[in-house]
């Protein structure tokens, strides 16, 4: 069947189409010429700078969430986070840019917040920490935990058993013996933590083994921290902290790290996590000239998955027995930096040449050390340089100098292994006079060890040198005699050889 449907929209006209099984499907044609041409549109895209070169693709920038708690007053909180519980005689307050939370006197008594936003994947979070005092019974945490349900109903089956209602929960008696965080209690004096799941009695209820709470009762909870990564100050000490992670109920238990006291002016403690490692670091707020972040602790194990959903949560909460005076905890902000988490591996790079090196950024103080390679005499040359002097005598030759007396003159020229690197000597005799060289450390005997002779033509002079000098591996002893022969004894007479003798 022809493409080409014809219509009657008062006088003939045609409009293309496609026959596809019977049905005709009206054809449009995009064009970037004059009225009548054929000219078919083109989409491309070009750089800015470079033209037809392509575009460049790159990575979008981080997400920064900070919160600086900015507004003044009581009972204020930050908008991008919702209050979950605020506990018989705790407090909550904003002032000079802090949240400001008072832990009150009372037992099992908890402060429990959540972000609004969620993170996942990479992430950087930051919090600026001061406690007033760290005592027994005072119980502090910043986590990044994945949400389960808030404000769910509550079953006190007895001291050591609860169970919570939750719709549709999706877990199963596969999960029985993981852990997660029961918080934001309401209507019973039950102790907020972190509790294991005892059964799976239905799928819209879940059963949990814990300690410490009443025999019997009823109220609501939050179940959150399925999946955490903790930080909690906790104990008598100022300069610890508790860290930890957990994946899907399991984790790898905590540790005891060091860090900047909590005292004021307080720390930042810096959480770091990609999927792979989490590390703690964490710096003194007071200014500094140099960097002074300082990594704490880490975990390879137990991490949360890439693609769970983490909200930042602030936890107070004090212990079964009521701590001795309340305490003030000030957090002064707190960020997460949300990353794409894109590793990258360098599996080869091509060759670019020592005109165009590859790039490389360098911030801050670099430390390195270099062991200096021993140079082995008689190895190969270490590069090609040519001849060049020093402006001082350091490398220099050595020279003896020689006036000769009416005998050998047997001397020691230099008394450790050296070369001969030239000399200029002098015969002012008619007849052939003769230096003899001996490779040795003690006075030589005319003679005897002779290695090598230099022999000086009647009232002339001999000049010779040598780059790389000629090696004599014990020592450089000369004589002076009257005869060619190595065995020859016959003194020269005074004055016959006059000249320098050059060694190293």
């Amino acid at each position: 069947m022809a493409d080409n449907l014809g219509y009657t929209p008062g006088t003939g006209e045609n409009i293309a189409t496609n026959d596809i099984s019977g049905v005709h499907y009206q054809r449009i044609k995009l064009t970037d010429g004059l009225a009548g041409s054929t000219t078919h549109l083109r989409v491309k895209t070009t750089h800015p700078a470079y033209g037809d070169a392509g575009a460049v693709v790159r990575q979008a920038p981080a997400d920064i969430w900070s919160v600086g708690f900015a507004d003044t007053g009581s009972s204020l909180l930050a908008s991008e986070f919702t209050q979950r519980r605020l506990g018989t005689g705790m407090g909550v307050t904003q002032g000079s840019s802090n949240l400001l939370v008072t832990t009150g006197t009372t037992a099992n008594s908890e402060f429990l917040v959540r972000s609004t936003t969620s993170f996942k994947g990479a992430f950087t979070q930051r919090h600026k920490t001061i406690l007033s005092q760290r005592i027994a019974n005072n119980n502090f945490a910043v986590m990044m935990a994945d949400l389960i349900g808030e404000g769910l109903s509550c079953t006190i089956n007895s001291a050591t058993s609860i169970t919570v209602t939750k719709t549709a929960h999706g877990f199963t008696a596969n999960n029985v013996g993981q852990f997660m965080m029961v918080g934001a209690i309401n209507g019973a004096n039950g102790v907020p933590g972190r509790y294991a799941i005892a059964s799976i009695p239905t799928a819209d209820t879940i059963s949990f083994t814990v300690a410490g709470w009443p025999a019997s009762g009823s109220c609501t909870v939050d179940l959150f921290g399925w999946n955490y990564i903790w930080t909690q100050y906790s104990g008598t000490t100022a300069t610890s902290a508790s860290v930890d992670a957990q994946r899907r109920g399991w984790n790898s238990g905590l540790t005891t790290a060091t860090i900047n006291t909590t005292a004021s002016p307080g720390h930042v403690m810096q959480t770091y996590a990609d999927g792979r490692n989490v590390a703690w670091s964490d710096t003194l707020v007071a200014s500094a000239t140099t960097p002074t972040v300082t990594t704490r602790a880490s975990r390879v194990e137990s991490l949360p998955d890439d693609d769970v959903e983490l909200y930042v949560y602030f936890w107070s909460y004090n212990g079964t027995t009521a701590p001795a005076s309340t305490t003030t905890w000030t957090l002064g902000f707190v960020a997460v930096e949300d990353n794409a988490n894109v590793p990258t591996y360098i599996a080869g790079v091509r060759p670019v040449g020592n005109a165009a090196p590859l790039p490389v950024s360098v911030s801050g103080t670099v430390a390195t050390s270099f062991t200096q390679p021993a140079l082995v005499a008689g190895t190969a040359a270490i590069g090609d340089v040519g001849i060049q002097y020093r402006a001082n005598a350091t490398g220099a030759a050595s020279g003896a100098h020689i006036v000769a007396a009416a005998t050998t003159n047997a001397t020691i020229v230099k008394g450790s292994a050296g070369r001969v690197l030239g000399w200029s000597l002098a015969n002012t005799n008619a007849a052939w006079r003769y230096v003899k060289l001996h490779n040795q450390t003690t006075t030589p005997t005319a003679g005897t060890g002779v290695v090598r002779t230099i022999g000086i033509a009647p009232n002339s002079v001999s000049d010779f040198s040598i780059e790389g000098g000629i090696a004599f591996t014990t020592g450089i002893g000369l004589t002076t005699v009257t005869g060619s022969a190595d065995a020859d004894t016959t003194a020269v007479g005074a004055g016959d050889i006059v000249g320098d003798l050059f060694f190293a």
